[in-house]
C-alpha cells in the first residue's frame, strides 16, 4: 500500500458511518441450474449498510446517465472488500417504502484494498 492509503484509508469508514443512511446491499451470489426443471436459480446476500448517496453532477464523465440516476459511495469495511459489479442493487428505505437502486457502473478505487467504493445506480 501507498503512504496515501495508509493516510486517507481509514478516513472513509467513520465518515460514512456517521453521515450515510441506512441501506441493504444485495449482491448476487452463485447461479446453480436445475437441468430436471430448466430453471436457473440464483443466491443473493443482503448485507445491512450505510451508504451516501448523492446527485450525478453535469461533469460526470463516462458514460450516459438518466437525471435520476444517483451516485452512492460505501466504504469497503462493510462489504467486506467485495466488488460491486452491475448484477447487484441497493435497497434504500424512501418515505415508507423501499426503492431499489440498480447498480450500473461500478467505480472502484485504489486496486485490492480500496479507500471506498464509488458505484452510479439507477432507481427503479
Amino acid at each position: 500500500m501507498s503512504k496515501v492509503d495508509d493516510v486517507f484509508g481509514p478516513l472513509a469508514a467513520p465518515l460514512i458511518k456517521e453521515w450515510g443512511q441506512p441501506a441493504v446491499f444485495v449482491q448476487q451470489q452463485s447461479s446453480a441450474y436445475d437441468p430436471s426443471t430448466g430453471v436457473v436459480t440464483a443466491s443473493k446476500k443482503r448485507t445491512n449498510v450505510k451508504v451516501v448517496i448523492t446527485r450525478i453532477d453535469i461533469n460526470e464523465t463516462g458514460g450516459l446517465y438518466q437525471e435520476s440516476d444517483v451516485k452512492i459511495l460505501i466504504d469497503p469495511q462493510q462489504i467486506k472488500s467485495n466488488y460491486i459489479t452491475t448484477d447487484d442493487y441497493f435497497e434504500v428505505s424512501t418515505a415508507g417504502s423501499t426503492q431499489v437502486m440498480k447498480v450500473i457502473e461500478p467505480r472502484t478505487y485504489r486496486g485490492d484494498k480500496p479507500v471506498f467504493f464509488s458505484v452510479i445506480a439507477r432507481p427503479e
